[in-house]
């Protein structure tokens, strides 16, 4: 098995048409973790992906380390969508291990790993809606490896529009399980950010504490193993007021891009650091750009850079259809490239991580 640990992952699924003992060797849950775990630390990034949503609804993708280097010309490869009626309302909810998740208002929500072309539209879920009420969703995907399930939360914020009052239910999908439960007591307010950001088991949101504004007070988290949550603190220096943020990850800490609203000619970049008992947060750099710049950087889609890149400084910013770098070390921000008809994006990793397997 160990010969196969280095065999990219399309490539091992030539040898499942082979025999059926292929078959049943390169799909052992064995070889699928062990090959994850070498793929996803590679430290060139050579198996990593940037997959692009055009105006069609459908995808396409683009190897990961052209983008960090200029003098690498980028090249998208077309993938169909795997929705049955793709459209450009769909969104990227997250990736995790080479897993997609897709939501559409039409199709509702979909796991999808491109690198083996299988997917699985999950059943239906939530709260019915009584007369007179409106909602609004937030999306999270991520993976609880204690169980070795991958988990999708759906948070409903229902509106009783002739009471004035509102609701929270959360709603979380199991894959293992293949079905829905309802999780109680959700202790926030306001979530602002969609989708949730996956780090070391936990999803995290940000909170206001007005729902027409951006006024945040906290970060919450969901943890994927026991389903508890748990509110943290922004950064001490964050400042008081209306301040947007985005939620972002580098390397494997959560990070959050904090735009500078009375300058509005930079924005600060911290990480947060979770020992269980206490959170720090630690300011890394900041980020110098046009005031134009600072109101677009809050709307970014992935605030993301794979721990194979953190030696390096760098921070990829994809405000489709504009990709940027970000060089710590020059403190420069520099367009990398520029995608026409690019309206959403998401990194993963090339991985045979089967969905549809229970």
């Amino acid at each position: 098995m160990q010969s196969l640990l280095k065999v990219p992952s399309k490539s091992l699924l030539k040898f499942v048409c082979v025999s059926k003992p292929w078959l049943r060797q390169v799909s052992s849950r064995k070889l699928v973790k062990s090959h994850l775990k070498l793929t996803a630390n590679d430290k060139e990034c050579s198996h990593h992906r940037v997959i692009f949503q055009d105006s069609t609804g459908n995808f396409k993708v683009s190897r990961l380390p052209p983008l960090f280097h200029k003098e690498q010309r980028t090249e998208l490869f077309d993938m169909d969508s795997p929705m049955e009626n793709p459209t450009v309302y769909t969104w990227i909810v997250g990736s995790v291990n080479g897993l997609i998740c897709l939501y559409s208002k039409i199709e509702e929500l979909v796991l999808w790993n491109p690198t083996i072309r299988k997917s699985k539209k999950l059943p239906t879920f939530g709260a019915k809606l009584r007369t007179g009420c409106s909602y609004y969703l937030k999306y999270g995907f991520g993976y609880d490896e204690s169980h070795d399930d991958y988990k999708v939360a759906v948070i409903q914020c229902i509106f009783d529009e002739n009471g004035g009052s509102y609701d929270t239910v959360v709603n979380i999908y199991s894959m293992r399980t293949d079905s829905w439960r309802t999780v109680d007591k959700f202790p926030g307010n306001f979530l602002v950010n969609s989708p949730g950001k996956f780090v070391d088991g936990k999803l995290y949101w940000a909170l206001s504490a007005d729902i027409d504004t951006f006024n945040m007070c906290n970060i919450i988290s969901l943890d994927l193993e026991d389903e508890t949550w748990r509110r943290l603190e922004l950064p001490a220096s964050y400042g008081e007021g209306s301040y947007p943020l985005t939620l972002g990850v580098v390397g494997s800490d959560l990070s959050v891009l904090c735009p500078n609203c009375h300058e509005g000619t930079n924005s600060d970049v911290w990480i947060m650091k979770d020992s269980g008992s206490k959170v720090s947060w630690a300011k890394i750099f900041t980020i110098d750009h046009s005031k134009d710049l600072g109101e677009f950087i809050f709307f970014s889609s992935v605030f993301s850079i794979p721990s194979c890149q953190s030696n390096k400084g760098e921070i990829l910013l994809l405000l489709p259809p504009i990709i940027m770098i970000y060089d710590g070390s020059t403190r420069q921000l520099e367009v990398a490239d520029q995608f026409e008809e690019c309206y959403a994006a998401e990194i993963y990793v090339e991985s045979l991580v089967d969905n549809t397997i229970i």
